[in-house]
């Protein structure tokens, strides 16, 4: 006989505390599977606003918990509508006859459960395990209910837990001001949000989908890794996550335009560009990209340029243009040789990841004997002289 633990939520999204009680419990009662079920809609959030979508709340729980022992079941989101447990509980138990159920309820659901939808239907088919507050005074009031509810405290269990100290509801919002979440939720569901862009303003959500309607799917995969990589640097070097994220989101919208369609844009926009720029197509998408992020959502002119010199870079950059810089060479899709060497450079300077991005561009572009932007030539030499100088003076 198995014993299989059931752990059912709303998951929007998954953080550290899911995680770290989904661990805990595997361990406490000994299971040898615990089944984490997203809701489709809990019938106690029915008048909550929308989260992230049934299936990003599915992949997120996934990349959460790449545990052998713990498995992420779409029951309940598969069969839609409110969320009822006796019928995730009968399912269950309809495929794991003969083994041990249990199911876990937190404080607040346990003071309810009385009020459940055929509660003592739920009881026959599994137990009970309640978890309370390791902190709390006395037991958190679970022996007061139990004695109030004598035949739901003949199927239960109680466990202690000190729970990490995050609800969904904070890392939503840190999500959408852009906070750091680093501790909120685990590495991979971090990169997973911002990747796919949930939790954010309505405007970002309309930016993200209008770029997502302009290009293939690899090219807008690039557009959203290098907008999270963006938002990483920001974070470690004191700038604006959400500036660079936007940025990140934005710098290649207009990256697919055919040289004739990138000729046409500039030409009927009135977008200035040098002769070199109108004749190299791979300068095009950086000139009529900024346009393009200027004229439809008008970011604020620092973010318009570090789209425009995303590319080429230039001398004297901001900040904010050296993180989208920096960015386009080490987000997580690109994996061309050095790629991770790049990575580690980024995590020490940015200039010295934007030195050697800045060499390997001059390098591939003279190998295949293509003209070099004498903006990318000015701001290697002054960064390479930045670099010298900080040497000299050691």
């Amino acid at each position: 006989m198995k014993r299989i633990g059931l752990f059912g939520g709303s998951f929007d999204p998954i953080h550290t505390g899911h995680v770290r009680l989904a661990r805990f419990l595997v361990d406490a009662l000994a299971l040898d599977r615990l089944i984490v079920v997203p809701a489709a809609v809990s019938p106690f959030k029915t008048g909550a606003p929308a989260g992230a979508s049934d299936a990003d709340r599915l992949e997120l729980c996934r990349l959460a918990l790449p545990d052998e022992k713990i498995e992420v079941s779409d029951i309940e989101i598969e069969k839609g509508g409110v969320s009822y447990w006796i019928d995730t509980v009968r399912a269950f138990a309809s495929q794991y006859p003969g083994d041990e159920l249990c199911f876990v309820v937190g404080e607040d659901q346990l003071l309810q459960f009385h009020k459940w939808r055929d509660y003592r239907e739920i009881l026959s088919f599994a137990t009970l395990v309640a978890v309370r507050r390791e902190t709390d005074e006395g037991d958190g009031g679970f022996a007061a209910y139990f004695a109030a509810h004598p035949e739901i405290a003949a199927r239960s269990k109680a466990l202690a837990f000190e729970p990490f100290p995050v609800s969904s509801t904070e890392v939503r919002a840190a999500v959408g001001a852009f906070a750091d979440v680093s501790a909120l939720v685990p590495p991979a569901v971090e990169t997973a949000i911002y990747r796919r862009g949930l939790y954010l303003d309505d405007e970002i959500v309309r930016m993200i989908a209008d770029v997502k309607s302009r290009l293939s799917e690899f090219r807008f995969f690039h557009s959203m890794c290098v907008a999270d990589a963006a938002r990483r640097l920001a974070l470690r070097y004191c700038g604006d996550p959400k500036s660079a994220y936007i940025a990140g989101v934005l710098h290649d919208a207009t990256k697919e335009l055919s040289r004739k369609e990138g000729l046409a844009y500039m030409d009927g926009h009135g977008v200035c560009a040098t002769d070199m720029e109108r004749r190299l197509k791979k300068l095009h998408h950086a000139i009529t990209g900024a346009d393009y992020a200027k004229r439809v959502y008008d970011p604020g002119d620092e973010i318009v340029s570090a789209i425009r010199y995303h590319t080429t870079g230039k001398t004297d950059m901001t900040p904010l243009e050296k993180i989208l810089f920096v960015a386009d060479f080490i987000s997580d899709d690109r994996d061309y040789p050095g790629a991770d060497g790049m990575r580690r450079r980024a995590e020490g300077s940015l200039e010295l990841c934007m030195e050697e991005g800045l060499r390997f561009t001059i390098e591939d572009l003279a190998k295949e004997g293509r003209p070099i932007h004498p903006d990318t030539v000015a701001c290697y030499n002054q960064v390479l002289l930045q670099t010298i100088r900080k040497e000299q003076e050691l």
